[in-house]
């Protein structure tokens, strides 16, 4: 059986560090483009200013039991669409947000949510790191051994879906002492070069990255037209 030719999709990798709520505006917009069939399958890539966000699921009074010391830390909260429970983002995370249409993969968002989890598996892989998905909606996202090195939080509207990753490439791991990140009392959490033992930047990661989710979603990534 021959392999279907790969489509192309757009890619948006935003240099530097981006606000939440400029990403999110960004992320929106896109969103009902696609859902018009006015542009392709787009990816945007970033690194946010330091922030945790809320998740649909996400327990306040449990999750976040001193805001203030993210207050101290001059790191807001927000509130989100996404599913799941708290996360932080923040400088040395690259964080991706698929705005794709699930139609063509049957408008499954657990095939969806696995789709990423295998993909960053596979370019953790490529760096050196043998990572895995656990079992159970709780445990969503990509561990090594018991250490969390990568989450996922997706919402999806008419098929559409937006948020999406965030993968520890070489970040500051005290913010997720400051609060439960996703829900588990007693996660923790790591990086990619802490676990390759050498240093990992963004530009690596995104290679491998881009690689694997282009197999899996059988696209090839062009820059988004001005």
């Amino acid at each position: 059986m021959s392999t279907p030719v790969a489509s192309a999709a757009y890619l948006i990798d935003l240099p530097g560090l981006t606000p939440y709520a400029e990403a999110l505006a960004m992320m929106e917009n896109l969103a009902g483009a696609r859902s018009q069939q006015a542009v392709p399958d787009t990816l945007m890539l970033l690194e946010h200013e330091p922030v945790v966000t809320l998740g649909t699921r996400t327990d306040v009074a449990e999750e976040i039991p001193h805001p203030a010391m993210l207050e101290q830390r001059g790191i807001p909260i927000v509130e989100v669409a996404r599913g799941g429970k708290a996360t932080y983002h923040g400088p040395g995370q690259l964080v991706g947000y698929p705005v794709l249409d699930l139609a063509p993969m049957g408008r499954d968002l657990r095939r969806y949510v696995e789709l990423l989890e295998g993909a960053m598996i596979d370019a953790l892989g490529d760096l050196g790191i043998e990572a895995e998905a656990r079992e159970g909606e709780e445990h969503t996202g990509v561990w090594v051994e018991d250490r969390k090195i990568a989450s996922i939080g997706v919402h999806v509207a008419s098929w559409i879906s937006t948020h999406g990753f965030a993968l520890n490439v070489d970040c500051d791991l005290e913010p997720f002492d400051l609060f439960v990140g996703c829900g588990l009392q007693s996660s923790r959490y790591t990086t990619a070069s802490i676990e390759a033992g050498r240093s990992i930047d963004r530009a690596e990661a995104t290679i491998a990255l881009l690689a694997r989710l282009g197999e899996r979603l059988n696209h090839t990534w062009e820059p988004l037209p001005a």
